[in-house]
């Protein structure tokens, strides 16, 4: 009998079932971004050689770029957001956690709810562009040139808005547990 057979599905090394942890989502995403950036790297460096050399430019390159850009973020921002990475300033945020930690956990929870409310307004805000891009079968580029569709980007939107969601309201929560920890203390 497999492992499978017996209900384990995947299997870690050390016979335990292994789940598919967030993070693991988050990462991945980021990976991919990271990935496309270099891809990017690669076609913009290939569409100068172009053009310097032998006076003829990569076709598409500016959509791709122009599209990509937009993609790399929304695929990033989740675990940009993970690991304390996403720009703010915390002048205040790090007094109080020193002065005061049950504020400064407080203050970042609200911040985080907040953040996870923005992100579900541009999910919201968004679905109607994908919907649009998507029944319109809606290109960018000159026909008979160079054409990409813009529903994969519009998409990426979509996933990178509820992964950002998701991220803020888990650090909302950690950041209230350790709120009632530190009154507890």
């Amino acid at each position: 009998m497999t492992a499978r057979e017996k209900g384990g599905g995947a299997q870690a090394g050390n016979g335990r079932r292994r789940r598919i942890k967030y993070d693991d989502i988050t990462s991945v995403m980021n990976s991919i971004g990271t990935a496309w950036v270099f891809v990017l790297l690669v076609i913009i460096n290939l569409d100068i050689g172009g053009r310097a050399i032998f006076n003829h430019p990569i076709r598409g390159v500016p959509e791709i770029v122009a599209l990509s850009i937009v993609a790399c973020v929304f695929l990033q921002i989740a675990h940009t957001l993970k690991v304390g990475r996403l720009t703010r300033s915390e002048i205040l945020l790090n007094w109080l956690a020193v002065k005061k930690p049950g504020v400064g956990h407080f203050l970042n929870g609200i911040y985080h709810v907040i953040g996870a409310g923005l992100m579900i307004i541009m999910f919201d805000a968004s679905l109607p562009l994908f919907k649009k891009a998507w029944r319109l079968d809606v290109y960018v580029g000159a026909e008979g040139d160079f054409m990409a569709p813009v529903w994969p980007v519009k998409l990426i939107i979509l996933v990178g808005c509820i992964a950002a969601a998701i991220q803020f309201l888990l650090t909302a929560w950690h950041e209230f547990r350790a709120m009632g920890k530190s009154v507890n203390e």
